[in-house]
């Protein structure tokens, strides 16, 4: 027990014995002190400073709207009647939160039905062809002529008829003033070929062929005062020449069942008095001479080419009177020329409203074109894209949900909304000191926590003030950022609010910086090593450095502290001591 008594004593003389030799190492005595105040000074500089105010905020983007399924505006079935479009989701190539560029895939979806609108539609315009088609043949008839397009058709020339060939006009039927109440109207006959068909027996056929020429006596009858007294004289002396364009190689039996015969047709040039009626005896020849007359007579049956002028226009009932009749019978006439007009206010309301209906049915095709042009253009849209650069906020369907656009609102009909990246805000708050130095449009400099070493452009888009329910002043400011690469909603951002600078100007520490009676006051230390305070004009400010304007020049010593501000009981060793004594 003694013993530890006696250690216990002797650490504790140690402790003391040490702390005081250290104390008379560290703090000098009174002799070594200077009763003389101790100043701290700075000299006036030349340089830049620039003011502002140091904010914290978080992003948030910029509602960048939403993305709607391809809508089907104004889209009607064949008929006229609205439809609605029935979508798909296929696939979805985003997430929540995830960031987009311009022209990224982000939903691909599929519509059946509009194959379905499109064969309606075009069955419909196929019809409505298939109708303009047939109204067009129908027009033609009634202006008795061959168009392709109502283009050609000039309803005040009213209806034209023709000759349908080259030759002689024969039965005219028709004259100026006559209602037009039969189809036939006249005859146009070629009388340059006749044709006459003949027959031959079993041996004849054997020496002859087709493409054969054969000599021919025709006879014309001479009228007696009775029937029985009739002749038969030939036309003119001598032949002519026809050939043989068709020689049935099967026999059928003659009239009086009597044996059998071959049919065949004769083809000869008309010397200009031969016609239909007239008797011919064939005759087989050699080198254009008669060798010997064929066993049977045949008889004249037509001209080569007769055609009948015909009008089978249909004119709704319309009373239609002819207006010009300009051949008469025997006349001969070219092909297309102009035999018969008709014309008339009745005529041409019956050819314009014709008219009027192709070109109706040719606009209903137009639109029925439009709308495969809507239908076709959704189509291209399955694949939907982002519109700009961004950030998807929701997604609102899910693979395989359907959206039909009947009766749908605008919110079922949207994809997903976005974020719109390129532009971002920071909404935060300042104190009624750091709002002094808060403008508008203000540049600001942003710096985010989670991308170091980066700075983002911002600026100062509004600030506004507004008394909460205790009674105290919030100052609400809003900085716009410009997006960037990296950029998201929620990041932590420090702000650097510019409020202005100034180059190569006085500065002083800040510190140095008193203010009395309201004004801005400096101590300067002179050269006889006296302080005189100096009124100055103060400019921009920062946490260092204050701008001096006036008052002050370029090398002068301010006083940033001294020994007069030290407590009674401290003071500063002569040697400048870090440590002040106590008096």
């Amino acid at each position: 027990m003694y013993k530890k008594v006696i250690s216990i004593i002797l650490v504790i003389v140690l402790v003391f014995t040490g702390g005081y030799f250290t104390a008379k190492m560290l703090v000098p005595d009174s002799s070594q002190v200077s009763n003389e105040p101790r100043y701290s000074t700075k000299p006036v500089t030349r340089g830049d400073i620039k003011q502002g105010v140091n904010i914290t905020g978080q992003l948030n983007g910029n509602w960048g709207g939403s993305i709607s399924v391809p809508k089907p505006e104004g889209l009607t079935d064949a008929s006229g009647a609205s439809v609605s479009v029935k979508y798909k989701v296929e696939e979805l190539f985003v997430d929540a939160n995830q960031m987009i560029k311009k022209g990224d895939n982000l939903v691909r979806l599929s519509a059946e039905n509009l194959g379905d609108i499109l064969e309606d539609l075009t069955k419909s315009i196929e019809e409505k062809q298939s109708s303009i088609s047939e109204k067009t043949i129908a027009l033609g008839k009634i202006i008795n002529k061959d168009i392709t397009d109502v283009s050609q058709v000039n309803p005040n020339e009213g209806i034209v008829i023709t000759a349908p060939i080259r030759g002689r006009v024969s039965e005219l039927s028709i004259k100026e003033g006559d209602i037009l109440e039969s189809a036939n109207l006249g005859t146009i006959v070629d009388d340059s070929v006749v044709k006459i068909p003949f027959k031959v027996n079993q041996h004849e056929f054997e020496s002859l062929k087709v493409g054969e020429e054969v000599q021919m006596q025709i006879y014309r009858v001479v009228k007696g005062a009775t029937e029985s007294e009739n002749k038969e004289v030939p036309l003119f002396n001598g032949f002519i020449t026809g050939k043989i364009t068709a020689l049935n190689e099967n026999a059928v039996p003659s009239t009086d069942m009597i044996y059998y015969v071959h049919n065949g047709m004769i083809e000869a040039p008309n010397p200009g008095l031969v016609q239909p009626g007239m008797k011919a005896l064939l005759y087989k020849q050699e080198n254009g001479t008669p060798l010997y007359s064929l066993n049977f007579t045949s008889t004249v049956s037509s001209y080569l080419n007769e055609k009948r002028v015909q009008y089978t226009g249909n004119m709704n009932n319309a009373t239609v009177i002819v207006t010009d009749v300009l051949v008469s019978e025997n006349e001969f006439v070219e092909e297309g020329q102009t035999l018969i007009r008709i014309a008339g206010n009745d005529v041409t309301e019956v050819i314009q409203k014709e008219i009027d209906e192709i070109k109706k049915i040719r606009e209903e095709i137009d639109l029925l074109y439009k709308k495969i042009d809507k239908v076709s253009e959704l189509t291209t849209k399955m694949m939907v894209t982002a519109p700009a650069d961004g950030m998807v906020s929701y997604l609102n369907y899910k693979v395989g949900d359907e959206i039909d656009t009947q009766n749908a609102d605008q919110w079922s009909l949207q994809l997903m909304d976005m974020y719109n990246t390129s532009e971002m805000y920071i909404y935060t708050t300042v104190s009624d000191l750091d709002v002094l130095y808060i403008r508008q449009d203000a540049p600001v400099v942003v710096t985010v926590d989670a991308l170091p070493g980066e700075t983002f452009d911002g600026v100062v888009s509004n600030f506004d003030q507004w008394t909460d329910r205790e009674g105290k002043t919030v100052y609400n400011v809003q900085i716009k950022v410009e997006g960037r690469e990296g950029l998201r909603p929620g990041m932590n951002t420090n702000c650097f609010v510019d409020s202005g600078e100034s180059l190569d100007t006085l500065l002083v520490p800040i510190e140095a910086v008193f203010e009395e009676n309201g004004k801005q006051k400096v101590e300067v230390l002179t050269e006889a090593k006296e302080i005189e305070i100096v009124e100055i004009e103060v400019g921009l400010m920062n946490d260092m450095f204050v701008e001096v304007l006036g008052g002050l020049e370029e090398g002068q010593l301010v006083v940033t502290g001294s020994t007069k501000d030290l407590m009674p009981s401290q003071s500063v060793p002569e040697n400048d001591s870090i440590l002040p004594i106590n008096q």
